[in-house]
């Protein structure tokens, strides 16, 4: 009976437990999984290192069943790399594999917002900006050569005079201002190089930092005292025109100068601080700009008409920059909507201010007596938002170019292009010169070979065309004229039909007629020598790796220097000289691109990388601290696209909220469109190798728009590389910088995977 009696007191708890339980009366307590959640501590992103709670087994991949690669010990440094359902992917010394998350401490991945103050957005100067600037080569000639001219002479490169002709010695003074300035010696003078000279403080022959006082070629650019160009000159004009000014036209910002811009600025009730800023340079050169001896006169008011019902003046927020090709954010959605609302836009109102922007806006100024230059500033906006702004529908019709649409076949991708007809005439240079000159070969008005300016045998070629197609005759290749002349229908000197003649080539690097082995072109190519037989030289050397940029039908230094490497290789005789054996050897299949080649690879500015980049090496860094500068030093580069493998290398020429860029050839063109499928503004991750082997995380899309410099890449305009930044930075800009933004944090996330 005792030993009953203690039985039952062993066992009675235990049974009163178990039915208390099944009457509900009793819970057994749960992990509070709330709880648990929030002691985890919290990193912004994967991987991260932590430990291993107990000893674990690592397994090839997620099952039990998988093969054990190593038994890691309790209390091991690992780095988790990513979790899913109660596996975690780890790595432990050399190993890598899976592990059960039970059995080490997990950490909660929750994007950390910044709590640092944010880098601002930069609001840049005219000359700042490389956004105005034009790429200057050997060959280049104009105002902007004088000028770069005038400050390599200011800084000791170069000595002579300003002659406005990009020749060898110009050449020579850009590699040696390069070379001091740590920047790639390509003896090109690229936007972003040229915003440094004119606004920075690059350094002088004798290696020392300086501000120039030559004058950037840009418009709008400050002048002050001590500054110099033909800018000056063209202003001391001006102001003698209005009577403030009378001296000589030296180009010269004297004291002068200063006092005669003061004097404009006191009479036009402007700040009178004798800088002849953005403001004071547009009143002086405004038709209603007050003489020294005007005196102002109230405009009088105007008596309303009795049936006139004034329209209300539009709500809007009036922009507070102005809104040009490439424009993005709220601003130019702004003129977008109010554009669309007047009836001259038809497109999304997307805030990116693209071509079909550019064309309304166009429209708009035709119709409201605006100086059409496509960019919205103060007094576009003075007539845009306001009650007196003419709608489509109010317009009349004025003559525009008109735009045919001429589908060209690229190696990997076939895109519609536009022709715009513009009027060329004497003083023109250019592509659409060179193919004005090209069909007027073609029907015998003119002989000799093109070389794309329009000069007085050009002028008289267009005349005799003219005569003989009657149309007028006056020299001038308008829109009537280009018409006939590549309409198919025109006649050629002889009074025959030459009805062969085709519509103008929109890119000269489209796909051509390879040369059977063995021929060559017409005659021996050498230094001096310029035009198509040149340029497919060019294109030849480029594809072979023996000389970089892009092909510009100017047989300069660089091209001589690939001539001899090539021959070298192939065992010619290295005289720099394209003769019949050089061109056929290189037009055949049998021209190598291995020795000399590999070498000239090396030093190639382009940054070229062969074979797959590592994604260990890939950097996640802000645009405007870090990686704008990697830009600024190397602006030829690569981009990756790391889905696919395919990369395509471009040439960066202005830097801004972001980077714009243009593929270097028609091969990079068709390559890129080859992975977007098409022109897109969709944004797509890539990483972007730069020429000192540093490579970065990004984002690109593939929508040409806006400026563009290279002619035969068959890209018409350019397009935009987006690099990480905050999300402050991201929102002051707009909408678009922020998908760019996630794109590039969601290919951070699948480059962390990967490495």
């Amino acid at each position: 009976m005792l030993h009953l009696k203690k039985w039952a007191i062993r066992v009675f708890p235990a049974v009163l437990a178990l039915v208390l339980v099944i009457t509900g009366v009793m819970m057994i307590p749960e992990r509070n999984a709330a709880a648990d959640e929030e002691e985890l501590e919290i990193v912004d992103s994967y991987p991260y290192t932590t430990v291993t709670k107990d000893s674990v087994n690592l397994r090839a991949s997620r099952s039990i069943r998988s093969a054990l690669l190593k038994k890691i010990p309790k209390d091991k440094e690992i780095t988790v790399y990513g979790v899913k359902g109660d596996w975690a992917e780890v790595k432990y010394g050399k190993y890598s594999g899976f592990v059960k998350t039970e059995f080490i401490v997990l950490k909660k991945v929750q994007k950390i917002k910044a709590t640092p103050t944010p880098t601002p957005v930069p609001t840049l100067s005219p000359e700042e900006n490389a956004g105005g600037y034009i790429i200057l080569s050997l060959g280049s000639n104009g105002s902007e050569v004088r000028a770069l001219q005038e400050a390599l002479i200011e800084l000791g490169y170069l000595k002579g005079t300003a002659d406005g002709k990009f020749g060898e010695a110009t050449e020579r003074a850009v590699i040696a201002f390069q070379q001091k300035n740590k920047y790639p010696d390509t003896g090109l003078m690229d936007a972003n190089i040229q915003a440094f000279l004119y606004s920075g403080s690059p350094k002088n022959a004798q290696g020392v930092a300086t501000k120039i006082k030559t004058l950037s070629p840009v418009e709008g650019a400050i002048m002050r005292l001590g500054n110099r160009g033909e800018a000056v000159e063209k202003i001391q004009a001006r102001l003698k025109e209005l009577g403030f000014y009378t001296g000589n036209m030296t180009g010269q910002y004297d004291t002068a100068t200063r006092a005669a811009v003061t004097a404009f600025q006191k009479k036009n009730g402007l700040k009178a601080d004798g800088v002849a800023g953005t403001e004071t340079q547009k009143a002086i050169y405004a038709t209603d700009a007050l003489r020294v001896d005007s005196t102002p006169t109230p405009a009088p008011t105007p008596t309303p008409k009795p049936t006139a019902v004034p329209t209300p003046a539009p709500t809007y927020k009036i922009p507070g920059t102005t809104v040009k090709s490439g424009s993005e954010g709220a601003d130019a959605r702004t003129v977008q909507r109010r554009l669309k609302e007047l009836g001259y836009y038809t497109g999304k109102t997307d805030g990116i201010f693209g071509k079909g922007s550019v064309d309304a806006l166009k429209r708009f100024q035709t119709a409201n007596g605006l100086l059409p230059d496509g960019k919205a500033g103060k007094t576009t906006y003075a007539i845009l938002f306001s009650s007196k702004a003419k709608t489509a529908a109010e317009a009349e019709p004025t003559a525009e170019p008109e735009v045919i649409a001429t589908p060209v076949p690229t190696p990997e991708a076939t895109a519609a292009i536009s022709i715009t007809w513009n009027t060329l005439r004497p003083g023109d240079s250019g592509q659409q010169v060179s193919q004005l000159q090209e069909a007027l070969v073609q029907l015998g008005y003119l002989s000799g070979k093109t070389d794309g300016k329009y000069g007085a045998k050009t002028e008289e070629a267009v005349k005799a065309f003219q005569k003989a197609n009657g149309l007028k005759v006056d020299g001038l290749a308008g829109i009537a004229t280009q018409k006939l002349l590549f309409g198919g229908n025109a006649k050629a000197a002889s009074g025959k039909s030459a009805s062969a003649t085709a519509t103008p080539k929109v890119a000269e690097a489209k796909a051509t007629a390879t040369p059977k082995p063995g021929t060559a072109s017409s005659g021996s190519l050498r230094q001096g020598d310029s035009g198509e037989e040149v340029r497919e030289l060019q294109r030849k050397l480029i594809q072979l790796g023996y000389l970089s940029g892009n092909a510009d039908g100017i047989f300069g230094r660089k091209t001589t220097a690939a001539v001899i490497a090539f021959q070298k290789a192939n065992d010619l005789k290295a005289d720099g000289i394209a003769g019949s054996q050089t061109q056929g050897k290189l037009n055949g299949s049998s021209g190598s691109n291995t020795s000399a080649a590999s070498s000239a690879a090396a030093s190639n500015p382009t940054g070229t990388v062969a074979g797959k980049p590592s994604a260990s090496k890939v950097i996640y860094a802000n645009w405007y601290t870090t990686v704008k500068a990697v830009c600024r030093s190397y602006p030829y580069a690569t981009v990756y696209d790391y889905q696919t493998g395919i990369s395509w290398q471009i040439h960066i020429f202005s830097l801004g909220a972001h980077a714009d860029y243009e593929p270097l050839t028609a091969n990079d063109t068709a390559k890129m469109l080859r992975v977007f499928g098409g022109n897109t503004w969709n944004p797509r991750p890539v990483w972007v190798i730069f020429a000192n082997g540093s490579v970065y995380m990004g984002s690109t899309h593939s929508n040409p728009h806006g400026t563009s410099h290279i002619t035969d890449n068959n890209f018409n305009g350019h397009s935009c590389l987006h690099f990480p930044r905050t999300q402050e930075q991201v929102t002051a800009i707009g909408t678009y910088a922020t998908s760019h933004q996630d794109t590039i944090d969601k290919g951070w996330a699948v480059t962390q995977r990967m490495k």
